[in-house]
């Protein structure tokens, strides 16, 4: 129970929360806010999932869509009875409590007043609070809570040696797995955390030590293994995550900024003529060590690639500016480091590290951007810290002036550095946002157009499209429109029982081009009848319906 002298010290944070609540609404009203990328796929999972239809969107189970986002916006859906609304409430909610392991994993290291401007920096910061909201997937903010929630418990199990707490970290690495199978890198940060401390403070043989290690290795085989047997029980073979092999060679394009060469591999037909690659069965059992053994001069290639990009990607404005690099000097190196210090800033390093693996894929704000958390929390202690030394430095200069002037200026300048580092992330937010609603990959014009669908086509039609956001807002069943000659793509489409095609202007510019005659009205097949056509600003919309030839 929460003494009454304690309730002063929750208001501040009881204020970070309401304001992170509305950075995020604002995030969620965003004109350029639409349901795009893989966000249709979760939604239409969860809610198929749990109104009893099974975890699939396709006929058959889907093992490439972790379950953890599905589960969670399906339990909001139940209650909404609206996909998207469910989506923005899970964005909202789960943004808001990320600041809660923030502040009490700055408040454990540094502080209960790092803690305060922490949690309000990782309640403003665009790359964590508007970005996500433009990134297609939608995973983000649950993501993060669980993964920061997971290192918080970590760090207190280390430090106070509860069975609870190991139990509780594993389980939320588990649960963070669920939501992104690349989680289960920071379950092996916590771990090798953990026995690198045990093993220099000599305790590494005790039992009290492989108890704790049981019981987080427990708490995350609770959400493990039921899903890893669900994928076992579709694919035939145990596997952490069933997207790395068919994601590895999807991304050798993009690495090379080849968008045509990925579209091809990931949308292309697989061997049958009557699914794409993605989601085929064919897809499960690609193998990414044999593809690396096959073609080991690309790979090394593709890891330079990525490794510049990564760091011309993390040191960009949206995520984290080079001018905010000298406050990180000041946070590490202001003040010695105690024992209990160098343990807890040995967990944040560490943290830092599992994104790493994407130099091995590809990379894209979206992957890395789990590591800014943990540098927020370190712009938060540089920004106390300076404000501190600014403050100190004001009281030296003035002496023993001790006036109402001179101690109001040294109040100022104890928070002039958050008060900035503010004013800075809030003048970043319009370029961030008008930064990520321009990438090319979605247009407000998408939802148009499948808001149009909903109202004139017959309820369960089947639409096929590259973009899924057209047949999520139609309320219809989506079908991937093939990388494929025309007539393999009616094939495709007549096995599948597609009812519309929707072709954007946009996709034919460079993906394509084997479409474009047919928005000319060039070569169009017997199976093909106008439709519908759509304008915008990037290029016309146009809808064929399937009839028989």
């Amino acid at each position: 129970m929460i003494r009454k002298r304690d309730w002063h010290k929750l208001a501040p944070l009881a204020a970070i929360s309401l304001w992170a609540a509305t950075v995020r609404l604002f995030a969620v009203l965003q004109p350029a806010r639409i349901v795009w990328g893989d966000e249709p796929s979760y939604l239409w999972l969860g809610r198929n999932w749990l109104t009893g239809l099974g975890y699939s969107f396709t006929g058959y189970p889907d093992v490439h869509h972790s379950p953890g986002y599905p589960l969670l916006s399906g339990l909001v859906y139940l209650v909404t009875h609206n996909l998207e609304l469910a989506s923005d409430i899970c964005y909202v909610l789960f943004g808001t409590l990320l600041i809660v392991p923030i502040y009490l994993l700055a408040k454990e290291l540094y502080g209960r007043s790092v803690g305060y401007i922490a949690a309000l920096f990782v309640a403003t910061y665009p790359a964590i609070s508007t970005a996500p909201a433009l990134w297609g997937t939608f995973t983000e903010p649950p993501y993060y809570f669980f993964v920061y929630a997971g290192l918080l418990l970590v760090l207190l199990a280390m430090r106070r040696g509860k069975s609870l707490a190991f139990l509780l970290a594993g389980a939320s690495m588990g649960f963070a797995y669920l939501i992104r199978p690349e989680a289960i890198a920071y379950l092996a940060v916590g771990a090798g955390i953990l026995l690198l401390v045990w093993l220099f403070e000599k305790k590494l043989f005790t039992r009290q030590v492989w108890v704790g290690l049981g019981l987080y290795g427990l708490g995350f085989l609770v959400f493990f293994l039921p899903y890893a047997y669900f994928v076992f029980r579709q694919t035939g073979a145990w596997m952490v995550s069933e997207k790395a092999g068919v994601t590895f060679v999807t991304c050798i394009g993009l690495s090379e900024g080849d968008t045509a060469a990925f579209d091809r591999a990931t949308w292309g037909l697989d061997s049958t003529g009557l699914e794409v690659f993605f989601f085929s069965r064919e897809s499960y059992h690609v193998n990414m060590l044999d593809v690396i053994r096959a073609y080991p001069s690309e790979f090394v290639q593709l890891v330079m690639r990525n490794t510049r990009r990564f760091l011309g990607t993390l040191l960009s404005t949206p995520m984290l500016s080079i001018y905010l690099l000298p406050l990180m000097g000041v946070a590490f190196f202001r003040s010695a480091w105690s024992k209990a210090r160098a343990k807890g800033e040995l967990l944040l390093i560490a943290s830092l590290t599992p994104v790493l693996v994407f130099v091995l894929f590809f990379i894209q704000d979206r992957y890395i951007a789990t590591l800014l958390p943990t540098l927020v929390i370190w712009l938060a202690l540089g920004a106390y810290e300076l404000g501190q030394w600014c403050s100190e430095t004001a009281r030296n200069l003035l002496g023993d002036t001790a006036t109402a002037v001179a101690n109001r200026l040294q109040r100022v300048l104890k928070v002039a550095p958050t008060f900035l580092l503010l004013v800075f992330m809030l003048a970043l937010q319009p370029k961030v946002i008008n930064l990520y609603a321009n990438t090319g990959s979605f247009r407000p014009e998408h939802k148009t157009l499948g808001l149009w669908l909903h109202d004139n086509v017959a309820p369960g039609s089947v639409v096929m499209s590259r973009y899924p956001a057209i047949a999520f807002y139609a309320d219809a069943r989506w079908e991937p429109t093939a990388n494929a000659s025309l007539d393999e793509l009616l094939i495709y489409a007549r096995a599948n029982h597609v009812d519309y095609f929707v072709i954007d202007e946009l996709e034919t510019r460079q993906l394509r081009p084997q479409f474009a005659p047919l928005l000319r009205g060039e070569g169009v097949p017997t199976e093909l009848q106008l439709f519908h056509t759509a304008g915008g600003p990037r290029g016309q919309l146009v809808v064929f319906k399937l009839i028989e030839p």
